[in-house]
C-alpha cells in the first residue's frame, strides 16, 4: 500500500510524485498511456525557467527518471474507480487491479480540442499547434492561422500578432464568444485578418504544414492560404 496514489503521469503527476517521495512518503503513479502528458509531443520547449531549450520528450523523461530514482512506482494502467474503504481510498483499474492509499491526487491533465480533420495528427508538431505561447516563437515573421472565436482564440491571436507577419482568425460564425474588449483590440491590429463564416477543411504541406484550406458556410466555396 502506498501513502499516496497519483492518477496521471504528466508533468503535474510526476512533480507530485517527486514531492511525495521527498516528504518521506511513498507514491504510486497510475498512467493509462505513457508518461509525459501532452508536452511529450512538443518538439522544443523554450519557456521553462532555468532551461534554455529542451525537447518535450527529454523534459518528460527527466521528470520520470527523477521521480523513479526517488522511489516512486509507476504503473501503466487506467484508473477507473475511486472508493472510500474505512480510513483508506481504494482505486480500481481497467486491468482489474486494486490499490489502496491514504490519499489520492488527481493529475489527469487536459485534452486539446481538435479540429478532427485529415492529417491533423500527422502534422501536430510540424505546423499544427495547440499552444500559441508555447510554440508561437517558432513562427516569427511567418503567416499563421488561429481557429476559434472564444477568449483563448482571441488571446492567442493577439499574442501571435506581435511575432508573426500575418494572423488569420478563422471562425465559423459572424459573432464571437470572446470578450468584446479583446475583440476590439485585435481588430485594431494591422496584421490581423478575420475569416468569418468559415471552417478549416484541410491541411496542406508535406512534411510540414504550409497552408490551410478553408470553406465558407454561405457560398460553399473553398479557399486556401499559404
Amino acid at each position: 500500500m502506498a501513502d499516496v496514489i497519483i492518477i496521471g503521469a504528466g508533468p503535474a503527476g510526476l512533480s507530485a510524485a517527486i514531492y511525495v517521495q521527498r516528504a518521506g512518503k511513498s507514491a504510486l503513479v497510475l498512467e493509462a498511456m505513457t508518461y509525459g502528458g501532452q508536452i511529450i509531443n512538443t518538439p522544443e520547449v523554450e519557456n521553462y525557467p532555468g532551461i534554455q531549450k529542451i525537447s518535450g520528450f527529454d523534459f518528460a523523461t527527466a521528470l520520470y527518471e527523477q521521480a523513479v530514482s526517488l522511489g516512486a512506482e509507476l504503473v501503466f494502467d487506467r484508473a477507473e474507480k475511486i472508493e472510500k474503504k474505512e480510513e483508506l481510498l481504494q482505486v480500481t483499474t481497467a486491468g482489474g487491479s486494486v490499490y489502496e492509499a491514504k490519499a489520492v491526487i488527481l493529475a489527469t491533465g487536459a485534452k486539446n480540442r481538435k479540429l478532427g480533420i485529415e492529417r491533423e495528427q500527422e502534422l501536430t508538431g510540424r505546423g499544427v499547434s495547440y499552444c500559441a505561447t508555447c510554440d508561437g516563437a517558432f513562427y516569427k515573421g511567418k503567416p499563421v492561422a488561429v481557429n476559434g472565436g472564444g477568449n483563448t482564440a482571441l488571446e492567442d491571436a493577439m499574442f501571435l500578432s506581435n511575432y508573426c507577419s500575418r494572423v488569420y482568425v478563422i471562425h465559423r460564425r459572424e459573432g464571437f464568444r470572446g470578450e468584446p474588449q479583446a475583440l476590439e483590440a485585435l481588430r485594431a491590429k494591422d496584421n490581423v485578418e478575420f475569416v468569418l463564416n468559415a471552417t478549416v477543411t484541410g491541411l496542406l504541406g508535406e512534411p510540414k504544414l504550409t497552408g490551410v484550406e478553408v470553406r465558407g458556410h454561405r457560398s460553399g466555396a473553398g479557399e486556401s492560404w499559404v
